[in-house]
């Protein structure tokens, strides 16, 4: 149990850095991205080329995946405050969430299909195989 909790410990260590890496980035050059969409863009670069092996942060990683939900409580409960503004702007939001929901499946599903395809080809060669 205590070495769970020195893992889970030192993991959070590496993954806060990172994402102060990325808020040091954005604030550097002056990106018009926060500070830790820059930090997940960095671990995935860092994650990709093997710089940090994925049994490094993939217990804490897995923790904060598996209790994400929690983390939207306190947004949840801000939004009850803002009712008038959703009954002004509600269209308009519904709209913009929308559409970023269409975009975000088709980019995935892209995604997905493509990494898919690539999978088959390490696999069986050049050989595509199709359904």
């Amino acid at each position: 149990m205590m070495k769970k909790g020195f893992l889970f410990i030192i993991q959070l260590i590496v993954l806060i850095a990172i994402c102060k890496i990325g808020y040091l980035c954005t604030d550097f050059f002056h990106l018009p991205i926060p500070g830790n969409v820059i930090g997940i863009l960095l671990l995935f670069i860092l994650l990709q080329t093997n710089v940090i092996k994925l049994q490094w942060v993939d217990f804490t990683a897995s923790f904060f995946v598996k209790h994400l939900a929690f983390f939207f409580i306190p947004i949840a409960v801000s939004l009850m405050t803002l009712g008038a503004l959703f009954f002004r702007y509600g269209w308009a939001l519904a709209l913009v969430l929308g559409i970023s929901l269409i975009v975000g499946f088709i980019v995935s599903a892209l995604t997905v299909q493509k990494l898919a395809q690539k999978g088959e080809v390490k696999q069986h060669g050049n050989v595509h195989h199709h359904l």
